[in-house]
C-alpha cells in the first residue's frame, strides 16, 4: 500500500504534466507547416491558410491529448479514493487501539474483524489493489493480535488488584394498604369499653439494594451491600414515598469477609455484617435482619445415602455495646454490683445442627435443631413509637418528707427517634413494645430460644412442587410479669406466654429459586400463632404488625414475569400479592392487660403488591 504523502506528491505531478500537454494542445500555429518563401516576398503580403489536411492532424492530436488528460484525471481520481480508504483504516486502527488499552472487550475485536472481513470482500479494478488488501489483512490481524494480548494483561492486572468481582441488586416498589386498624382508647360512643376504628391506610413504598462480591484468592471472598432504609429500623430496607419529596438514606447494609480453608473442606468462618446464616422462619429473625459479628459452619456431604447432608452452625453475634455503667446507692457510695450488671454488653449467641435427608428421588426431608440465647435482654426498655418520636417509660421515686410517704410516679417522656442513631444508641432502647413488660418499664422475661424446623419437599411434578414446613419454638426463660396493686403494692401474674407456631405449604418452585422461567408461579400459605414472650420482637418478622400476641393468617401469590434463558436469576422481573390477617387473641390490652368486656377486636388486613425488578 502507497504511502498518503507519497500518492499526493505522485498526483501532484501528473496534474502538472497533464495541464502542461493541454497549453500546448491549445497552441495552433505551432503545429502549421512552413510558408513557401517566394509567397512571402510578393509587393502585397496576404495571411496563411490552413489546408484541410493541416487541420484534420490538429484535431487528431487534440483528440489524443484530451484522452491523455481523461486518463490522468480518472488516475488521480483513483489515487484519492485509495488515499482516503487508507486513512478510513488507519483511523480504525488507531480507535481499535485506543479501545484496547481501555479495556475493549473480545466481542467489539470480534466486530472489528467482520468489519475488515467485509472490507476485503469488496472488488477492486487492478490486480494491485488485491496486494495492497493482502497486506492491510496482515496487518489488521497483527493490530488485533496485540489487542486481544493487551486485554489479557489489562484484565489479569485487574484481577491481581481486585480479584473477581461481581455487580447484582434489586429495586423494590410496593403499594400497600391497611383496613380494620384500632387504637386502645375507651369508644367514643360507649367510653366504658375500649377500640376506636382508625381510617384505612394507603402508602406507596420503595427499596434498593446494590450488591458486591468478590473473592480474594481461592479461599476468602468478601461483600459489601448498600441498602436504602431509616437508619434507626434494624429490620425493614423500605423507604415510604412521603415527606414532601425529602432525599431517602441509603447507607452500609452488609459487609463481611469469610474463610474457606481448602485445608478443611466445609468449613466457612465470617465476620462482619451478613447474611443469617442458619435456618430460620421469621417467627425468630425477620428476612432483612442483617447481624454482625461473627459465625462459624462447618458442612458434609455424604454420596450414596439416605443421609445427604449435614452442617453445623454457631455464632456470637452483639447488638448493644455499653460505654461504661455506674450506679449508686441511696447513700451516695457506688453499688459495685449494680454497676458491673449497668455496663453489661447485649449479644445473641447461638448454634444450630442441620440434616439433609433424601428418602426418595421425588422426596427429601430437612431437620433442624438450634439454640438462640439473647444475653441481657432485662437491660432492655421497650418503647412506643409514634411517627419521629419515642414515648420512653420514666420512672420517679419523690423520697418521704415529714408529711407525705415516698412516691414512686411513673410516665411517658416523647424523646426524638434520631437519639437512636445520633451517638446515643447504646442506651438500651428498643422499639420492642409487644413483649410483656414489668412494673419499672424493663422486659420481664429473658429470651433463650429453642428452635426446631422441619420441612419436606415432594418433586414429582417439575413445575409445581410441593413444600411442607413446621416450626416449633420455646422459649425456656419467661418470668411472671410484676403489675402495679393496690396501695402502690407489686403483684405478679403468671407467664405461660413462650411458645409459638408456624405452619407452611408452598406449591411451585421458591421465589429465589435458579430453577425458575418466565411465566412459572408460586402460591404460598402460612399459619402464625406466637404468644407473648415466645420470642424477642425487635427482632422477628415486622409485617405481621403486632409481633408478638397474635394469631396470623398469610397468603402469598409470585409470578415470574420476566427471566432471561440462563440467568434468571440475576436479570427477573416477578410481581408478588402478599396479604396479612392479624388477630389479637388476647384483646387491645393483651393477655397481661384487663381489657373491658365488650371492647373492639377486629382482625387487621394488610396487602402488599410489590413489583421487583432484579439485576
Amino acid at each position: 500500500m502507497l504511502r498518503p504523502s507519497t500518492v499526493r506528491a505522485l498526483s501532484f505531478f501528473l496534474l502538472c504534466f497533464g495541464l502542461t500537454c493541454s497549453a500546448k494542445a491549445q497552441t495552433p500555429t505551432a503545429a502549421l507547416p512552413a510558408v513557401n518563401a517566394s509567397a512571402a516576398t510578393t509587393t502585397e503580403r496576404q495571411p496563411a491558410v490552413a489546408t484541410a489536411s493541416d487541420m484534420d492532424e490538429i484535431r487528431r492530436q487534440l483528440r489524443e491529448q484530451q484522452s491523455e488528460i481523461e486518463r490522468m484525471r480518472a488516475t488521480i481520481d483513483e489515487l484519492r479514493q485509495r488515499v482516503a480508504q487508507g486513512e478510513q483504516q488507519q483511523q480504525q486502527a488507531n480507535a481499535g487501539a485506543t479501545r484496547g488499552e481501555l479495556g475493549a472487550t473480545r466481542g467489539d475485536i470480534g466486530a472489528t474483524r467482520s468489519d475488515i472481513a467485509t472490507s476485503d470482500r469488496l472488488p477492486t479494478d487492478a490486480a494491485s489493489n488485491n496486494g495492497d488488501a493482502a497486506q492491510q489483512k496482515a496487518q489488521a490481524d497483527a493490530t488485533l493480535k496485540s489487542l486481544e494480548e493487551q486485554t489479557k494483561k489489562n484484565t489479569e492486572a485487574i484481577a491481581k488488584q481486585l480479584g473477581n468481582i461481581t455487580f447484582s441488586g434489586d429495586l423494590r416498589l410496593r403499594y400497600e394498604s391497611f383496613y380494620g386498624q384500632l387504637n386502645a382508647l375507651p369508644n367514643a360512643a360507649n367510653p366504658a369499653i375500649l377500640g376506636n376504628e382508625i381510617s384505612t391506610r394507603q402508602r406507596f413504598r420503595v427499596r434498593a439494594r446494590l450488591n458486591i462480591r468478590g473473592q480474594l484468592g481461592k479461599e476468602f471472598d468478601w461483600g459489601l451491600r448498600l441498602g436504602s432504609g431509616s437508619y434507626a429500623d434494624a429490620i425493614s430496607n423500605n423507604q415510604t414515598l412521603t415527606d414532601f419529596y425529602n432525599r431517602k438514606p441509603f447507607s452500609l447494609d452488609n459487609a463481611y469477609v469469610a474463610w474457606t480453608p481448602q485445608r478443611a473442606p466445609g468449613l466457612r468462618l465470617q465476620g462482619g455484617k451478613f447474611d443469617v446464616p442458619w435456618l430460620r422462619t421469621e417467627m425468630t429473625i425477620d428476612n432483612d435482619i442483617n447481624p454482625e459479628g461473627f459465625s462459624e459452619t462447618y458442612a458434609r456431604v455424604f454420596k450414596d445415602s439416605a443421609l445427604s447432608g449435614i452442617t453445623f452452625v454457631a455464632w456470637q453475634l452483639p447488638f448493644l455495646e455499653r460505654n461504661f455503667g455506674f450506679v449508686r446507692n441511696a447513700n451516695g457510695t457506688v453499688n459495685v454490683d449494680e454497676t458491673r450488671r449497668a455496663g453489661r454488653d447485649l449479644a445473641l449467641y447461638g448454634a444450630q445442627l442441620q440434616a439433609s435427608l433424601k428418602l426418595s428421588p421425588t422426596v427429601a426431608l430437612s431437620l433442624s435443631a438450634a439454640d438462640l440465647y439473647f444475653s441481657g435482654t432485662q437491660f432492655i426498655s421497650p418503647i412506643q413509637v409514634f411517627g419521629p418520636n419515642l414515648q420512653l417509660p420514666v420512672t420517679v421515686v419523690i423520697p418521704a418528707t415529714a408529711t407525705t410517704p415516698a412516691q414512686t410516679v411513673t410516665a411517658q417522656v416523647s424523646i426524638p427517634r434520631d437519639l437512636l442513631v445520633s451517638g446515643n444508641g447504646n442506651l438500651g432502647l428498643s422499639i420492642a413494645s409487644n413483649n410483656a413488660t414489668n412494673r419499672d418499664g424493663r422486659l420481664s422475661s429473658g429470651y433463650n430460644l429453642v428452635d426446631f424446623i422441619g420441612r419436606l419437599d415432594l418433586t414429582r411434578s417439575k413445575r409445581f412442587p410441593v413444600s411442607l414446613l413446621l416450626d416449633y419454638v420455646h422459649n425456656t426463660q419467661t418470668h411472671d410479669v410484676s403489675i402495679a396493686g393496690p396501695g402502690g403494692a407489686t403483684l405478679f401474674q403468671p407467664n405461660n406466654e413462650n411458645n409459638g407456631y408456624w405452619a407452611e405449604i408452598q406449591l411451585g418452585k421458591s421465589v429465589d429459586s435458579k430453577e425458575r422461567v418466565r411465566g412459572e408461579m408460586t402460591f404460598d400459605y402460612t399459619f402464625m400463632r406466637i404468644e407473648k414472650d415466645a420470642v424477642l420482637t425487635p427482632f422477628n418478622a415486622s409485617d405481621i404488625g403486632q409481633q408478638s400476641d397474635v394469631r396470623v393468617h398469610r397468603f402469598s401469590f409470585d409470578y415470574l414475569a420476566y427471566g432471561e434463558a440462563k440467568r434468571q436469576y440475576n436479570r427477573t422481573v416477578r410481581l408478588t400479592l402478599t396479604g396479612f390477617i392479624t388477630g389479637r387473641p388476647n384483646g387491645l390490652l393483651g393477655v397481661f392487660g384487663q381489657t373491658p368486656a365488650g371492647s373492639l377486636n377486629t382482625p387487621t388486613t394488610r396487602l402488599q403488591f410489590d413489583t421487583i425488578f432484579r439485576f
